[in-house]
């Protein structure tokens, strides 16, 4: 390793015995060598400690916190150690695949306007499943995928250091949790972002990982970032209109008519407003807004829930370009619903 590797490796590691060996040997054994891994132990209670301590590699900086700070706290001061051109994230229950530094530093090389590089990531469990999520790969989309729901999954990006220190970007010790979130929300405004196609990073589901365990914290928090932006946006809205927006990314089975109606109200607004502002891309907020109306209105179909008919005579229905396949898929899934009500009647 250099003194001025081109990578830090960033990566915060709590009670974490069970999964941190196969998430530190996936950094070394990457093909790409310029690099540092900075890690946190951040307190453990368990031998996650004793297992990094184990790894005598040159490239491992490793931190041993008397107390425990939380991942927030660690991200903040490891920005401030990095040494390394870009930081690279990495959580230590996940997986690297061996070429994603490589890739990663390669389309940065190649694309030096950008600041921000995720991936899209194969999603595993312990019984072995698998399902790889794509990520939106361009700036406009990315930016209207933050502003309706959440995207930029956090252990897969990498970020050009000297961009968000000469922006003053870091992350907010305030959000203990949704750090990423409301960091990515920030940056955006202020540099460019992009995905690359190949999932580059298995991300481990588990009953013990933060976003399970810290999830009511996480969604009251995500939910304060979608108020700023809507704020930002310079769109007026009620507090039933901010639930319904908040709602929608994660479950909107329960939803009654009205609900669909105010959620079809805001996005009107929210279209409205942006055509004016011109904060984002015009026809990808359009495009996106009316398929998350469209999605949560199908959910509410295939919940049994007849609230999800209040599409066809929404005002979104009427700009809402969908393809054929969509088309007949709500058809017949409205069908569906509505012949037990006919059998019973």
């Amino acid at each position: 390793m250099t003194e001025r590797p081109r990578v830090t490796v960033l990566m915060s590691a709590y009670n974490a015995e069970r999964f941190v060996g196969e998430a530190v040997e996936s950094v070394l054994g990457q093909t790409f060598h310029d690099f540092e891994f900075l890690i946190f132990e951040d307190k453990s209670a368990d031998t996650t400690l004793q297992v990094l301590r184990s790894y005598a590699d040159h490239r491992i900086r490793l931190v041993e916190n008397r107390e425990n700070r939380g991942l927030t706290k660690n991200l903040v001061t490891g920005m401030e150690m990095a040494r390394g051109e870009f930081v690279a994230r990495m959580d230590a229950d996940d997986v690297c695949m061996p070429e994603r530094l490589a890739a990663q530093v390669a389309h940065m090389d190649q694309h030096p306007d950008i600041s921000v590089l995720g991936s899209a990531v194969t999603f595993f469990t312990e019984v072995g499943k698998e399902f790889v999520a794509h990520q939106p790969l361009e700036h406009e989309e990315i930016k209207c995928a933050l502003f309706y729901g959440f995207t930029m999954l956090h252990p897969s990006v990498i970020v050009r250091r000297a961009d968000f220190e000469k922006h003053g970007l870091t992350y907010d010790p305030a959000f203990r949790v949704s750090q990423d979130h409301d960091l990515w929300t920030r940056a955006i405004r202020k540099v460019r972002f992009a995905n690359v196609h190949e999932p580059l990073l298995k991300m481990r589901e588990h009953e013990g990982k933060i976003g399970r365990r810290g999830r009511p914290q996480q969604q009251a928090l995500s939910n304060l970032i979608r108020q700023r932006q809507l704020e930002e946006l310079g769109v007026n809205f009620t507090a039933e209109e901010l639930k319904m927006f908040s709602e929608q990314d994660v479950d909107t089975r329960s939803w009654t008519a009205d609900d669909c109606a105010v959620f079809d109200e805001l996005l009107l607004r929210i279209f409205d407003t942006n055509s004016r502002a011109l904060v984002f891309d015009q026809r990808i907020l359009v495009s996106m807004g009316c398929g998350r109306f469209r999605e949560s209105c199908r959910q509410l179909l295939i919940s049994g829930n007849r609230a999800g008919r209040y599409y066809w005579r929404s005002r979104i229905r009427r700009i809402d370009d969908l393809t054929p396949w969509q088309l007949t898929g709500l058809v017949l899934q409205s069908l569906v619903n509505i012949l037990p009500a006919r059998f019973t009647a």
